[in-house]
């Protein structure tokens, strides 16, 4: 009796392997159109060619830690607006303090009202990062940045 159980799982779970493995990749596309601006809170319209996406709030220790390398990343030229950092959940007056505090960069300082653009993507929490091709999420990094990921995002993207 046990033999036939397990010879039934063994099928059972097989045949489910074979049906996941010939679905197609999901994509995450992304919507920027809810996106506004930190300061002026107007509407942003973003080349999504490529965008390097950084989901960040003020009361983040790992955010701050991770900011010295995201305003380089952004003074590369081939990165000129193409670094997005969205106030993630976090009041706007807080946000704007934060860089008062740790910086200014080229980078382009957004809101997502009501976490749309972030709901939609999978964001899990603070820090976040999503390198964006086409409007499709390719990569994602959870948790603070570092030297090798940001090398790997020079080095790979466009």
């Amino acid at each position: 009796m046990k033999i036939k159980f397990l010879s039934i799982s063994l099928l059972f779970f097989t045949a489910c392997n074979l049906t996941a493995s010939n679905e197609t990749e999901q994509y995450i596309k992304v919507n920027t159109s809810t996106l506004y601006s930190l300061e002026e809170n107007k509407n942003i319209d973003l080349d999504e060619k490529f965008l390097i996406i950084n989901y960040w709030a003020s009361w983040c220790l790992e955010c701050i830690e991770e900011h010295e390398l995201l305003l380089s990343l952004a003074e590369l030229e081939k990165f000129n607006d193409s670094v997005v950092m969205v106030s993630f959940q976090d009041n706007a007056n807080n946000s704007i303090e934060f860089l008062n505090n740790y910086g200014y960069g080229n980078v382009i300082y957004a809101v997502d009202n009501n976490s749309k653009l972030a709901i939609d993507s999978g964001v899990f929490g603070v820090p976040e990062t999503h390198l964006v091709k086409d409007g499709i999420i390719i990569k994602k990094f959870i948790g603070p940045l570092n030297l090798v990921n940001i090398e790997e995002i020079i080095n790979n993207f466009p």
